[in-house]
């Protein structure tokens, strides 16, 4: 085979901006590359309530529904890695199943939030007591909950109901260096820490205490 023919085997790239491949993803792959929605300005976090063990199949549903629309959306259902032990084989596996059960955290314009809420499959949008507003999470608060939750190095337990407000202190070292959170206990050189999402739950970790710094009240 000659130089030619080889030439003519070989199949121009895939064109991007500057006709260089596109890495495919599912919005790339619904929307098409030129039309992706970008996130808007006013979208934020809110905390859509369905049936228990349903939390990602309704979620996948809705992100769905607004990808056909080609409206900008995105979810987090918060998930638990759990080592069990497999009866069958003998064997560890690592398991996810759902941390906070019957909560879906919707991150969308306002505008959009009543195509949610009255979805046969949604009981409800989360408000704050004694309100009927829908309660808006600040990102912050997001944010630092779901880098403990997703922390991939240290076992992450639920806790119902508020946290104690303690000594808020920063993590100096590893992954999860810079996240703010507060002491619930002390235990030798390990302290148990944790952030919460208001009205919804809270989440801790064990640590060791050479890894804090104390935060001086504002």
């Amino acid at each position: 085979m000659d130089v030619t023919e080889i030439e003519n085997q070989v199949s121009a790239p895939q064109k991007g901006d500057d006709g260089e491949a596109v890495l495919k993803n599912p919005q790339n792959e619904a929307f098409g590359y030129e039309n992706e929605p970008k996130m808007p300005n006013d979208a934020g976090w809110y905390v859509a309530v369905v049936r228990c063990n349903c939390e990602n199949t309704i979620a996948k549903s809705i992100e769905l529904y607004f990808q056909k629309q080609k409206i900008w959306f995105e979810y987090w259902v918060p998930m638990q890695r759990m080592v069990v032990l497999d009866k069958r084989s003998n064997k560890r596996k690592i398991k996810e199943k759902v941390l906070l059960t019957t909560f879906i955290f919707c991150h969308v314009r306002p505008n959009y939030l009543d195509t949610i809420r009255f979805r046969p499959d949604v009981y409800k949008m989360l408000t704050m007591p004694g309100y009927r507003e829908i309660y808006r999470l600040s990102d912050k608060e997001v944010e630092d909950y779901r880098r403990l939750v997703e922390n991939p190095d240290l076992p992450v337990s639920p806790c119902s109901g508020p946290l104690r407000k303690g000594q808020k202190v920063r993590i100096t070292e590893g992954k999860l260096a810079g996240l703010e959170a507060y002491v619930q206990r002390l235990s030798g050189k390990k302290a148990t820490i944790g952030n919460e999402i208001k009205y919804i739950s809270g989440a801790t970790i064990e640590i060791d205490r050479s890894f804090l710094e104390a935060i001086a009240d504002e």
